[in-house]
């Protein structure tokens, strides 16, 4: 699939094999702005996984597009080194868990 990030088509995509990508390996998706891609893991049931892997999916892909966002806005440059806030794995997270509650509140204030 494909989604448009601030007006650039980026490559999504998803249940993508470790043994296919071996990035996958150290993390359950990635963003690559140089490439335009958008990836996130297959995810496969096991004693120590989460309950609904889709709904942990879904949060992992929220979190690459947020990276996205960042990344071809310009902060991802010019917030510094990878500790600074655009590149910081503590706020894409938090914005990408929040986004689905800021949205259901925009439409019920009808301000989207």
């Amino acid at each position: 699939m494909k989604a448009n990030i601030l007006g650039v088509a980026y490559d999504v995509l998803l249940d993508v094999d470790e043994k296919d990508d071996t990035k996958l390996k150290r993390a359950d998706g990635y963003m690559d702005h140089t490439t335009k891609k958008i990836v996130v893991a297959k995810m496969e049931q096991d004693d120590d996984s989460l309950g609904d892997l889709n709904v942990y999916a879904k949060k992992v892909l929220r979190h690459e597009i947020i990276h996205a966002f960042l990344a071809e806005s310009g902060l991802r440059e010019n917030s510094g080194s990878v500790k600074s806030w655009a590149q910081n794995e503590e706020i894409v997270d938090w914005i990408a868990i929040q986004a689905p509650k800021l949205l259901k509140v925009f439409q019920e204030c009808n301000c989207i």
